[in-house]
């Protein structure tokens, strides 16, 4: 992934949403979440093919579970945009399966869920989680750190 403010994550719209593997994008004004352009079926071979041999199409290129570009996510309309100024809340946790980051936006009323993939999930949670609020605090906002509940443990947007 050649974009520096892009972020490989499981996308969770609202409640009734399947997970789907995306990107977030950090752009100027606003937060991009595009699902990715594979279908189920493709989803399936592709991460039946990176199981069995052991995330080896995926390291040479040929399969990206997360493939979606900045262009495609400004035009799909899958694409869920949230303006920076719109950000109410972050929780950036901790579950026993791994690391998410909901977002409270002011008018929706599920919140934005956000699971990460990645080597390092938590730094990556809470580097995007501190970008959100820091643009967000630009913006004019000033979102709150809420806890989803749940068996869940926040993690510190403080150094």
């Amino acid at each position: 992934m050649a974009d520096p403010d892009a972020v490989d994550v499981r996308l969770r719209a609202t409640t009734d949403d399947r997970v789907r593997p995306g990107r977030a994008f950090l752009g100027t004004d606003d937060l991009l979440v595009a699902p990715a352009r594979h279908g189920r079926l493709v989803q399936l071979l592709g991460g039946a093919a990176n199981g069995l041999f052991g995330g080896l199409p995926e390291t040479l290129g040929l399969y990206d579970p997360h493939a979606v570009s900045r262009t495609a996510a400004i035009h799909d309309p899958d694409t869920v945009r949230v303006r920076y100024g719109d950000v109410v809340g972050l929780s950036p946790f901790a579950r026993p399966t791994g690391f998410s980051l909901h977002v409270r936006v002011d008018g929706r009323d599920d919140d934005l869920r956000l699971a990460f993939r990645s080597a390092d999930e938590r730094a990556a949670v809470v580097s995007l989680a501190r970008e959100l609020r820091d643009r967000a605090r630009a913006a004019g906002a000033d979102p709150t750190v809420f806890d989803p509940g749940g068996r869940t443990r926040l993690l510190a947007l403080e150094e």
